[in-house]
């Protein structure tokens, strides 16, 4: 499984709608400026419940909307969801335990 593929399942499992199955990053990212544009728009609240869900520095965010001359606000929020999903599926990685090494008594 690709780390993108990975990626576009957690957002699966976090965003209310149907996120696509891209084939490079730079669909996903497209899709995800659209859906943060869109958001923006159409449901401000929507907008911020995703960003804190996904624990998107709230610091890092008002930083680089401030000093990004002209950059889509919508694509510095992709940009800043999709680095912060790539992490939380980085450590969750990283610390997974293989099922195999729990003791049957200690399963659930």
């Amino acid at each position: 499984m690709e780390p993108q593929d990975d990626i576009i399942q957690w957002l699966q499992g976090s965003i209310p709608v149907p996120v696509p199955v891209t084939r490079t990053a730079e669909e996903l990212m497209a899709w995800l400026t659209t859906y943060c544009n869109g958001l923006l728009v159409a449901d401000f609240p929507a907008l911020v419940q995703l960003l804190y869900r996904v624990d998107v520095s709230e610091a890092k965010l008002k930083y680089l909307l401030k000093h990004s001359d002209g950059e889509d606000a919508g694509r510095i929020m992709a940009l800043l969801l999709l680095e912060r999903v790539g992490q939380v599926v980085a450590a969750r990685k990283k610390y997974r335990m293989p099922d195999q090494d729990i003791p049957e008594e200690d399963k659930w």
